[in-house]
């Protein structure tokens, strides 16, 4: 009898032994994830603190280069600029908006650019077989789909049903939310393409690619200057790399849009 009571007692303490170990390991964990999260969090509050000051400096340099065509590469898109700040290497990379196409130019009333618009995704589209009549439409329901007067029973049939944009673009990947736009004529367009403020469709012939020279060669020449360039950032800190896109107004020192991902192609 003493035996057993001495067994049951043994058992009842490697019980307990049991669970106070479950419960310190369980606090540990939970400790040791609080602690990952707070660096975590701290890293990322830091990487943005970073890359929001690259993004003034980068605005301030543009605000002081008089021609804005004259920067000193000869593409459209800049080499990788290495930085460093605060002992933490970023790279940056500045693209000139006005060598692709301004989507927006379709929602403007006076002679938008269609039949441009048309030819590009047609020379762009060709391997993916897309003829020019399809072009054509494609063309047509972009600028159906940021009319605010119009509204496609099309998108409210879609699951879960949708309304068109009634808007101009603020991305140009939101052009797959338009009826007829397939992941592939995306992929086809999407180097060419952008989504800048404003119905001008001002094309830099100097340094614009082929198939957007080409599609505007007919379009008469738009009075304006540069403006509007993207600035991608990578800081590479210790855990992970932050990604920084911002579309810039550089005559007049404004960010237009920021977020704080990688930029879409």
């Amino acid at each position: 009898m003493k035996q057993a009571q001495q067994g049951v007692a043994l058992i009842t303490a490697l019980l307990v032994v049991a669970i106070a170990v479950t419960a310190a390991i369980g606090m540990s964990v939970r400790d040791h994830t609080q602690i990952e999260r707070s660096g975590l969090l701290f890293e990322q509050d830091h990487a943005r603190a970073l890359l929001l000051g690259a993004e003034v400096m980068t605005l301030r340099m543009l605000e002081q280069v008089p021609d804005l065509g004259d920067l000193p590469w000869d593409e459209c898109v800049s080499p990788a600029l290495p930085l460093e700040v605060d002992g933490i290497p970023l790279v940056a990379r500045l693209e000139n908006l006005h060598c692709r196409f301004n989507l927006n130019s379709l929602a403007r009333a006076d002679d938008p650019p269609l039949a441009e618009f048309a030819a590009l995704v047609t020379q762009a589209g060709a391997e993916a077989g897309i003829a020019a009549w399809q072009a054509q439409q494609f063309a047509a329901a972009v600028r159906d789909w940021m009319d605010p007067e119009t509204d496609d029973p099309v998108y409210r049939l879609r699951t879960p049903p949708e309304r068109s944009g009634n808007r101009p673009f603020l991305l140009a990947s939101e052009l797959n939310r338009v009826q007829g736009i397939t992941p592939e004529i995306w992929e086809a367009v999407a180097p060419y393409v952008t989504a800048r403020p404003g119905t001008d469709n001002l094309i830099d012939l100097d340094g614009a690619p082929d198939p957007v020279r080409d599609a505007v060669a007919a379009q008469p020449d738009e009075a304006g200057e540069l403006r509007y360039f993207r600035l991608a950032l990578v800081a590479r800190l210790p855990r992970n790399d932050f990604f920084h896109c911002a579309v810039l107004d550089a005559p007049n020192g404004l960010t237009v849009v920021r977020e704080f991902t990688s930029c879409e192609n």
